[in-house]
């Protein structure tokens, strides 16, 4: 849309704002066919997808906070309760919205490179830092099946984070990215730099932490440039490893599963009401990412990155733009701050000036 021009970004011609536009299909009696059916059956399939996945989050905090917490005298039994259940329900969660099956692959960036020689698993320990592109609260649900991480959210102005629950990852998605603590509401106590909280993390057995350094929703074509040097306190020439790299992107047909301004709720029921929805993971061997034993700056990233106050976080980006194919842009958390301000008071003056035009005509 012309009117969110500005929001284009000159090097690449890419609005990572808005949703995407379905790829376009040659239109047949087949596709037709299966386009009315999408439109007649899809609704009612959605409000009883929607109504089973009210039924899994009940399920989910009946037997995972609740249950969970009255079982803190057992020690490990607890951890044990905790990981099993919440799995199952949020693996029925992404199964009733349609992602029936995800399909998650190891990518190497170095050339000639056989990425079958070495064990392709990741191997993700407590205090290690996912870093990943963030598109949607889909991959929110995800990471928490996957590895039940430490969550996190990004405070540019102080170059921290803050450790979030796995409700207010998944609605962050629908709010403004915040710049201060005083935005986020959250004392300057509770925030940490990335070292000192994997190093807590670490001692007391946490588990991974996730951090989305664009500290906020793309549409999934590019990348963002990351909202601050969250990343300055670690050295290329570190060795401890501790980084994994993510990447996520949908196929889609109708709508996209990436969300980055909108209803949550109205997106929410228009995903279940998708017969199918993709996700595709690729992630980078662990030890080709920064500070890993076997990582090290290639002469081209010296070159990209020179001048850089923020080398490994250079490196990651470079890195998170190579497994996902994703063209990296010059916008940032300000300029989708500035977007979403001029879209909803867009759409509501819209909005306005429809009705005003409907009660005229009474």
């Amino acid at each position: 849309m012309e009117k969110y021009s500005r929001w284009r970004d000159p090097g690449t011609g890419i609005q990572p704002f808005l949703p995407p536009v379905p790829p376009r299909t040659e239109i047949s009696l087949l596709f037709s066919l299966s386009n009315v059916i999408h439109y007649v059956v899809g609704p009612i399939q959605g409000i009883v997808k929607f109504a089973l996945v009210a039924v899994v989050v009940l399920l989910y905090l009946v037997l995972v906070p609740l249950i969970g917490t009255l079982l803190a005298p057992l020690g490990p039994l607890q951890g044990i309760w905790k990981r099993t259940f919440s799995s199952l329900c949020l693996r029925l969660i992404l199964f009733f919205t349609g992602f029936f099956y995800i399909k998650s692959e190891p990518v190497s960036i170095r050339k000639g490179r056989n990425k079958a020689a070495k064990s392709p698993s990741m191997n993700v320990k407590s205090g290690d830092i996912i870093v990943t592109n963030w598109t949607s609260y889909v991959e929110v649900i995800y990471l928490a099946l996957r590895f039940h991480p430490v969550f996190t959210q990004v405070i540019p102005s102080v170059n921290k984070v803050r450790c979030i629950s796995l409700w207010q990852a998944i609605r962050l998605c629908v709010r403004s990215p915040v710049l201060t603590p005083e935005e986020a509401n959250v004392d300057p106590k509770d925030l940490y730099t990335l070292k000192q909280l994997s190093a807590k993390a670490k001692d007391n057995q946490w588990g991974a932490i996730v951090v989305f350094p664009e500290a906020t929703t793309s549409n999934g074509r590019a990348l963002l440039k990351f909202g601050s040097p969250l990343f300055n306190e670690f050295k290329p020439t570190d060795r401890e490893g501790g980084f994994h790299v993510m990447a996520f992107k949908y196929d889609y047909s109708y709508m996209p599963p990436t969300y980055t301004v909108g209803y949550q709720f109205v997106h929410f029921l228009s995903l279940c009401s998708q017969f199918s929805n993709t996700l595709r993971i690729k992630y980078l061997l662990d030890d080709e990412a920064p500070c890993s034993k076997e990582g090290s700056l290639n002469p081209a990233d010296l070159t990209t990155l020179a001048g850089s106050t923020d080398l490994v976080g250079g490196q990651l980006l470079l890195a998170l733009g190579n497994i996902g194919r994703l063209r990296k842009t010059n916008l940032d958390l300000n300029d989708k701050r500035d977007f979403l301000e001029y879209y909803y008071l867009s759409n509501k003056k819209t909005h306005s000036t429809h009705t005003s035009a409907l009660k005229k005509r009474k």
